[in-house]
């Protein structure tokens, strides 16, 4: 199943992109809960153009962080992240994606930084399991200050609290430890790197043997094509859905079966 992150169309309506998953040929979006268009009002209505597709959903991770050191971030990023389990259940999406969050200075992480991550995952696991929704755990970017970048921490805190995991192969710099969570990944982030934005897989050799041995595991989840246009360029509307198709096509190529 093959879906594309509406943070490619993030200027576009729920309308717009709707069109954009037909004429793509993809199956569905995963769609940011921050896209502008729903985001201003939350109206629900607005998501109706997606009922013929697979839709899974991102939580908020923009401007949100559920490990900060500012009690009134890290429990509104908390907040945030249960109103999204329960849109999810309102809409019969496939799943909710979370960030584990990054300690707010740009250091190590440290015990205080765990401790609210337990916390935020203890909450977030037991609502979805009372909505029965799918809630996945995403790696994190490989920087200093980040949690769960590494295979060996995300497998702790997806294993304590029985959640998925969306692993983003950019997030993960190419490192195949990751494989070894293959009975526990149900989206894959599919990109290249482009100077620390997310481009074009199809024109990445090393993001391509990755997919290939994912395909060759037995790997049948969700793809999710994570794309950045402002490390592709400036793009039309007519522009974007070219990309998606031919990142839909190489997908589709690389896992039939």
């Amino acid at each position: 199943m093959i879906l594309f992150s509406s943070m490619f169309l993030y200027e576009y309506s729920t309308e717009m992109i709707a069109k954009a998953v037909e004429l793509a040929g993809c199956d569905g979006v995963e769609f940011w809960i921050e896209t502008p268009h729903f985001w201003v009002d939350r109206d629900i209505k607005k998501l109706r153009y997606f009922s013929d597709f697979e839709i899974a959903l991102h939580a908020p991770v923009l401007d949100l962080n559920p490990v900060s050191v500012n009690k009134s971030i890290s429990d509104l990023s908390l907040k945030e992240t249960l109103y999204t389990i329960s849109l999810c259940k309102k809409i019969n999406g496939s799943l909710v994606t979370i960030h584990s969050g990054k300690r707010t200075a740009l250091r190590e992480p440290v015990l205080a930084d765990y401790e609210s991550l337990h916390k935020y995952l203890r909450i977030s696991s037991s609502f979805s399991k009372i909505k029965r929704v799918r809630l996945s755990l995403e790696n994190s970017e490989k920087r200093i200050n980040s949690l769960c970048k590494t295979a060996e921490e995300l497998r702790k805190f997806v294993e304590i609290y029985d959640l998925k995991i969306t692993y983003d192969i950019k997030h993960s710099n190419y490192d195949d430890s990751f494989y070894d969570l293959l009975n526990r990944i149900c989206n894959v982030h599919v990109s290249g790197d482009g100077g620390g934005k997310h481009v074009r897989a199809s024109n990445s050799e090393k993001v391509t043997a990755i997919l290939k041995e994912l395909s060759e595991l037995g790997y049948d989840g969700i793809l999710t094509i994570e794309l950045d246009d402002l490390g592709i360029g400036s793009l039309d509307f007519r522009k974007k859905v070219e990309i998606l198709r031919e990142e839909t096509l190489f997908l589709r190529k690389i896992f039939s079966r």
